[in-house]
């Protein structure tokens, strides 16, 4: 599994993997921590976490960037509960990421930034995930892949067709 197929569903707890793409254009996802299925409407908002960035005193920090730092000071990171008193989580959070912006990031944004990370870290660090969050090696790989289509197609075109019409020929020539 890749960080990059990771969602959130608004109003569903936890995180999902997208498992298949419905005709209607929804998608099925299944539960990271229960490994349910469910339908998620086209129209339903989703949240990718890809997508989602941290604010910071000087620019936003991708998610996957802040569960690495995390990942650095994991048993801090995994010794919270989320259910801790509002300070002791920004404490925390500082300790793990000093450039969070404190006024910006919300103390529901920090539980769900624990939460998310105590049930994906596995993911963190991986080449799988490394690959899928760096967009140049994402683009080195289609780069490679489209050469590889281009070699088969070039070897296909240079390789001599029999002819066809000329064996036809030459039968219909020891029939008569």
């Amino acid at each position: 599994m890749s960080f990059e197929k990771i969602i959130s569903v608004p109003g569903s707890p936890g995180l999902y993997k997208m498992v298949a793409q419905m005709r209607n254009g929804g998608f099925v996802v299944e539960g990271i921590s229960d490994n349910k299925r469910m339908p998620v409407s086209a129209t339903q908002r989703i949240v990718m976490l890809k997508d989602v960035a941290i604010y910071t005193y000087e620019e936003d920090m991708p998610l996957y960037d802040a569960f690495k730092k995390m990942k650095e000071n994991d048993s801090l990171a995994t010794s919270v509960n989320t259910k801790s008193e509002p300070a002791d989580l920004r404490a925390v959070l500082k300790k793990v990421l000093p450039e969070y912006d404190e006024e910006r990031v919300h103390i529901s944004d920090i539980r769900k930034i624990f939460a998310w990370y105590g049930l994906i870290k596995e993911l963190v660090g991986t080449p799988e995930s490394e690959a899928a969050m760096n967009p140049a090696a994402e683009n080195v790989e289609e780069v490679v892949e489209e050469a590889k289509v281009e070699a088969k197609v070039e070897e296909v075109a240079e390789k001599p067709k029999a002819p066809k019409k000329r064996a036809a020929k030459k039968a219909t020539d020891k029939e008569s």
